[in-house]
C-alpha cells in the first residue's frame, strides 16, 4: 500500500501542518477520499497514531478508497499557545489543500476531488462538523459527507455533563466562544451550501468518555434545522479510542462512503 507521509499543507516547518495519504495497491483513478481528523481534546493526538485505522479503511474498501490523515495545531498551557479558532483554520487549510487544484501532492491524479468525506473523531468530529456548518470552507461543494464518531458538538452541554472537562475546554476555548464554537448551536441556522451533505453521527455504547446523548442531541438538531440526510448509529463498537481500530467501525465508515 503506497503511503505518502509528512506532506506539508502549509509552507512552513511545523509538523502540525502536515498530512499523510494512503492509497490502495494498483489503484485506479477517481477514488473517493476520506480525510480523517484525529481527536485528543484539541491538545494531544497525532496522525502517526492513526495508521491502523487508515490501513483498515483502505484495505477493507477493496481498493476503492483513499485516506488522508491530517495534523493540526494543538493547545498547550503556554502563554503563546494557540486557541480556537486556530485548530479549525488549520483543518480547513488541510482540506482545501487536498481538494483544491492549486497545489500538487503524491497520487493526486488518483483522487476524485469532487467526492470527499470528512471523518472526525472526538475533537476531530467537532472540527469536521464545524467546518461544513460554518461559511468558511471554499470547497464545500466537494464534501459529500461528514462522519462524526465519539464527537463533541455542544460545548456547554458537554461541561454540564462532565464538569471536569473544563480543564481541557478552557485550554482551547474562551467561555465567550462556547456557543459559536459548538456545531450543535450553529446548526440552528441552516447553511444552504451544506444542504447536500450527508451526516453520519456515530457513538459507541461502550464509550465511557462521551455519552451517546451527545450524538443524539446533535443528530436531532440537524434534522430539526432541515438537513435531510442524517443518520445516527449508537451501538457497542468498543471504547472511545478503541473503536477506531475495530473492523466493525471500519465497515460502518466504508459503507457510508461507498
Amino acid at each position: 500500500m503506497p503511503i505518502h507521509t509528512d506532506i506539508a499543507y502549509i509552507a512552513d516547518d511545523n509538523p502540525r501542518h502536515t498530512l499523510d495519504i494512503y492509497v490502495p495497491d494498483k489503484a485506479s483513478e477517481n477514488l473517493p477520499l476520506a480525510i480523517f481528523i484525529h481527536g485528543g481534546s484539541w491538545r494531544t493526538g497525532d496522525k502517526s497514531e492513526c495508521t491502523v485505522l487508515a490501513h483498515g479503511l483502505v484495505s477493507q474498501s477493496l481498493g476503492k478508497l483513499a485516506v488522508a490523515v491530517i495534523n493540526y495545531g494543538l493547545s498547550q498551557r503556554t502563554p503563546d499557545s494557540i486557541r480556537h479558532p486556530a485548530h479549525l483554520h488549520d483543518a480547513i487549510k488541510a482540506v482545501q489543500f487536498l481538494v483544491n487544484g492549486d497545489k500538487d501532492y503524491p497520487d493526486k491524479h488518483l483522487i476524485d476531488r469532487s467526492n470527499i468525506y470528512l471523518i472526525g473523531h472526538s475533537a476531530g468530529a467537532h472540527l469536521a462538523s464545524l467546518m461544513v456548518l460554518s461559511n468558511q470552507l471554499d470547497c464545500i461543494a466537494s464534501i459529500r459527507g461528514v462522519l462524526g464518531v465519539g464527537g463533541i458538538y455542544d460545548i456547554p452541554g458537554l461541561l454540564e455533563l462532565y464538569p471536569d472537562y473544563a480543564d481541557f475546554i478552557d485550554m482551547a476555548f474562551d467561555p465567550a466562544q462556547y456557543q459559536e464554537a459548538s456545531p450543535q448551536h450553529i446548526a440552528k441556522c441552516r447553511y444552504a451550501d451544506a444542504e447536500h451533505i450527508r451526516f453520519l453521527i456515530v457513538n459507541s455504547a461502550g464509550d465511557s468518555l462521551i455519552a451517546a446523548t451527545h450524538a443524539v442531541g446533535f443528530a436531532s438538531q440537524l434534522i430539526r434545522t432541515g438537513y435531510t440526510n442524517v443518520e445516527l448509529v449508537v451501538r457497542d463498537l468498543g471504547s472511545h479510542f478503541g473503536m477506531l481500530d475495530n473492523e466493525e467501525f471500519w465497515r460502518v465508515a466504508i459503507n457510508f462512503v461507498q
